[in-house]
């Protein structure tokens, strides 16, 4: 796990400014701690620069930029391959030399045999930068779910690249005017959905794609860029018996958890109690690993702890376990963190996901997480709400239009069945847009200038086109894994581990394991009700039958109560304060007036995390 970071003025060829690059890079150490490196290649007005977390290959031979054998390509590679050793031993055998252990160079050598397509071989988490001094071309590439970040600016026949957005902003040229489009996004759904940023002149490189950029270049031409894998909800025919779908389903779980535990530093696991990383732990020991340390982050709020499930399992499968319990003043301590991020976040369960990091740290350098498994085998509840929806959509619209009104006038709309009845209506494709937890239209406490900002800004981008196509459980599946998994959780869990030098794998999203899962009939995930069915059967023996079947509780935060309290600081100086007139302070006032619910503290923290950036990003100001 590592920082890179890369400049190329591929029209110019203008020398880089060295001095800039280094300062770029190093504004990532904490990615990468271990080491850096630098290469450039003044002729053609290109730099990669490197910072190392050292976790396979620990001797200098692992570090990074890394050569071929002839110097004439170049990479710079975070992330982990996974199926290395075997990918290696194949290319030996076609004549390659290799003068590392590492992963990363295996890269550079299947470049030489596959080309562009290198990366259909790779199975893991990686982003990564290989630059062809012969044929003057650098190709980009990210892994399938777009674990590890990437974000790219481009302008005026220059191009740069890096792990986080704070190198690109350090970058004279780059735009850093705020973007609308994202920002507006960001207000709905918490986060800024790909490809686009906070920022005009920076985008998010897209999961499963490759570019390729040549010298020479016209204007307005950009990189040839491609796909080269999509999840796929289409079910095997015919469908194999709920019974061989299992046994498969378990052997998969085993292979991935066993190629994701490939290390050469200490490594450990996440551990909630929860369904997810209780299975990630008890497939660690199944596939032989004796000693393993867990980490559990609990609440002094019984509503939102954990830390009594964590135990009992830590306790079954005998790990070394520690816990913390987090407190209101950690999340001050943690406030900082949303610079980590570089624009607007407010996922609030960052906060736990960096305190269990940093403790995890102090043990490990590698942490297991169970971070997919509800995108990958069905585990949310919007699902169960979507799937009721297939009982009554073969009835005429206007039939369902019909029920819709009768039942709302019924059924209040916070009762049991009063959501569904209000979405009879609805097309679809939009009923799951609707139902997410974490998608909340509040405009209303934002300014009337920066309202009037919003309206007159053109949409260059119709991100909401991508949420608004997912009529069944399957489809929604496959929404999440495309936008919600790696815009929101992924990101979660890099930002906040990686801000502690802590490189945090996510084994339920091996590829070959979803592809299986995705492909099985919708009823062997959800069942009468119930999430998960073909995991947790999986499970059943390994874990504790209150791991197996109690429901999921989520890693969230007690909000309400840290708003309201020692946080109300930055709450006033933020948002009431207003002092880049961001926000609407009757609306604000109004709204912490009453004591504070689940639905409104979500909404003071989203616009709480708005300022916070805001306050450090005020250059880019639109207006």
């Amino acid at each position: 796990m590592c920082g890179i970071f890369g400049v190329w003025n591929y029209e110019s060829r203008e020398a880089v400014d060295r001095e800039l690059v280094v300062a770029a890079r190093d504004s990532m150490r904490h990615r990468g701690p271990d080491d850096c490196g630098l290469y450039v290649d003044d002729p053609q007005g290109l730099a990669l620069g490197f910072r190392r977390l050292a976790i396979i290959d620990l001797r200098p031979e692992g570090n990074q930029p890394m050569t071929n054998e002839d110097a004439t390509k170049w990479l710079v590679f975070n992330g982990e391959v996974f199926n290395f050793p075997e990918l290696r031993h194949d290319l030996v055998t076609k004549g390659h030399t290799f003068k590392s252990d590492s992963d990363s160079e295996v890269i550079l050598h299947l470049y030489e045999e596959y080309g562009d397509r290198c990366v259909e071989h790779l199975r893991g988490m990686f982003a990564f930068a290989l630059w062809d001094s012969v044929d003057r071309r650098l190709l980009l590439g990210r892994d399938r779910f777009g674990i590890k970040p990437l974000f790219v600016a481009e302008g005026d026949g220059r191009m740069a690249f890096a792990s986080e957005l704070e190198p690109l902003l350090r970058i004279p040229w780059v735009d850093r005017t705020w973007d609308l489009t994202g920002l507006s996004a960001y207000l709905e759904l918490g986060y800024v959905p790909a490809p686009l940023t906070a920022y005009r002149g920076i985008r998010k490189f897209g999961q499963a794609t490759t570019e390729s950029w040549a010298a020479g270049l016209q204007k307005g031409v950009g990189p040839v860029r491609r796909k080269y894998w999509v999840p796929s909800i289409a079910v095997s025919q015919p469908a194999p018996s709920y019974e061989t779908a299992k046994d498969a389903v378990k052997e998969l779980l085993l292979e991935a958890v066993g190629l994701w535990m490939r290390s050469d530093v200490p490594l450990g696991a996440f551990l909630s109690g929860g369904l997810d990383s209780s299975s990630v732990v008890a497939l660690m020991r199944a596939c032989g690993k004796e000693e393993i340390k867990t980490f559990s982050i609990g609440f002094e709020e019984a509503s939102h702890d954990e830390l009594e499930y964590a135990g009992e399992v830590a306790k079954l499968l005998g790990t070394e376990h520690y816990s913390l319990v987090a407190t209101a003043s950690d999340a001050l301590d943690v406030m900082g963190l949303q610079a980590r991020f570089g624009e607007p976040f407010a996922d609030s369960s960052m906060i736990p996901t960096y305190l269990v990091s940093k403790l995890a740290r102090e043990q490990v350098t590698v942490a297991l997480s169970g971070d997919g498994g509800d995108e990958v085998f069905a585990g949310y509840k919007t699902y169960t709400h979507l799937d009721r929806y297939r009982y009554v959509d073969w009835m005429p619209s206007s039939v369902r239009a019909g029920l819709g009104r009768i039942g709302a006038g019924l059924i209040p709309v916070h009762a049991r069945g009063g959501g569904f009845v209000r979405r009879l209506d609805a097309k679809p494709e939009e009923r799951f847009f609707s139902l997410g937890a974490t998608r909340d239209d509040s405009l209303g406490m934002l300014s009337q200038d920066f309202r009037a900002a919003m309206a007159e800004s053109p949409q260059h981008h119709d991100w909401r086109s991508g949420l608004l196509c997912a009529p069944t459980v399957s489809a929604a599946q496959i929404v999440d894994q495309t936008h919600y998994l790696p815009d929101d959780i992924l990101v979660k869990v890099d930002r906040s581990s990686m801000a502690v030098s802590l490189e945090a794998r996510v084994p339920l999203l091996d590829h070959k394991l979803v592809d299986y899962v995705n492909s099985l009939p919708q009823e062997y995930k959800l069942h009468r009700g119930g999430t998960k069915r073909i995991f947790r059967e999986c499970m059943a023996a390994d874990l504790p039958v209150r791991a197996i079947e109690r429901p999921k509780m989520g890693f969230s935060v007690p909000l309400a109560s840290w708003l309201a309290g020692p946080l109300s600081q930055q709450v006033r100086e933020h948002l009431v304060d207003n002092p880049l007139g961001l926000f609407e302070r009757g609306a604000v006032s109004n709204l912490l007036q009453v004591p504070l619910t689940r639905k409104t503290s979500n909404q003071v923290w989203r616009h709480l995390m708005l300022g916070v950036w805001a306050a450090g990003h005020d250059d880019g100001l639109p207006w």
